[in-house]
């Protein structure tokens, strides 16, 4: 197998193998999916009652593990590469790592020193197993919807979710259609607040309210807007050329599957959808 590296400094995925020749990636283990929730007791009810809905409750970081084998060729030579190794994957800011087992997934991930290399008398090779703590509990998709989805390539394959059909780009860029479907083939809600969800609006109109009735998440903009205006939906906020737009309530997330979206008080408008999606 391979194990890739990106430390998410624009440079992009890079192969342990060209970063370290002496090492190679053995098996790549994420641990389930780990969610919690906030629960609570009544009298005279079995068991637990849940106390959340459904969208605040939360998965957990949880732990991958990696084994690698190092092969040095010498007993010398053996003390720098686990130096080497260790500054690979011992950072400061979180990277992430795939492995070509699992095509167009991603784990963003800290590792924090938690693993020894001791070498055994005379060996100069070692196998040994690497901890990372994929910190937000989710795999992401490594490309965003404005890659064409298609299932027999490594940008996005089945077990990416793609069982509907075949999407293109142009699936998520809507034009002056007040009623249409969003997919989201990822096992997790996206969420405006914490994921990369990018959102532009061009339109015309006073009052446009953008619908998701999947889940009864709405915005409207109070203030009126020409179709050459650029509006971007980040996090709660609604910017034009880094000016905020008066608004209530925020971008509407994605639901697991698809997304029945409504656009209202506009005829003329492009809606683009660029965003990633997300797998326990």
């Amino acid at each position: 197998m391979k194990l890739y590296i990106d430390y998410n400094d624009g440079k992009g995925e890079q192969e342990l193998n060209s970063l370290h020749p002496y090492s190679e990636a053995l098996s790549f283990t994420p641990d389930s999916a780990s969610i919690e929730r906030e629960t609570t007791t009544m009298q005279r009810r079995n068991g637990v009652v849940l106390t959340q809905h459904p969208r605040e409750i939360v998965y957990k970081e949880r732990k991958v593990t990696v084994e690698i084998y190092l092969q040095a060729l010498n007993h010398s030579n053996f003390y720098m590469y686990r130096r080497e190794l260790y500054a690979i994957f011992c950072r400061q800011l979180p990277y992430y790592i795939s492995t070509d087992l699992l095509p167009g997934m991603r784990f963003l991930v800290t590792c924090d020193g938690n693993f020894s290399i001791a070498k055994d008398k005379e060996k100069t090779y070692k196998s040994l197993s690497i901890e990372f703590v994929n910190i937000n509990g989710l795999a992401e998709s490594k490309c965003t919807s404005m890659t064409a989805q298609n299932p027999y390539v490594d940008s996005w394959g089945f077990n990416l979710g793609m069982k509907e059909k075949q999407l293109t780009y142009k699936d998520y860029q809507i034009e002056n259609k007040q009623k249409f479907k969003i997919f989201n083939p990822g096992e997790a809600r996206v969420n405006p607040m914490e994921h990369d969800y990018n959102v532009v609006l061009y339109a015309e109109g006073k009052g446009i309210t953008i619908i998701n009735n999947s889940n009864n998440e709405q915005l409207k903009i109070e203030e009126s807007l020409k179709k050459s205006q650029k509006v971007e939906f980040i996090r709660q906020y609604v910017v034009n050329d880094k000016t905020h737009i008066k608004k209530s309530g925020r971008i509407p997330g994605l639901e697991p599957g698809w997304n029945e979206f409504e656009v209202k008080n506009t005829s003329d408008f492009k809606l683009i959808f660029d965003t990633r999606f997300y797998y326990v």
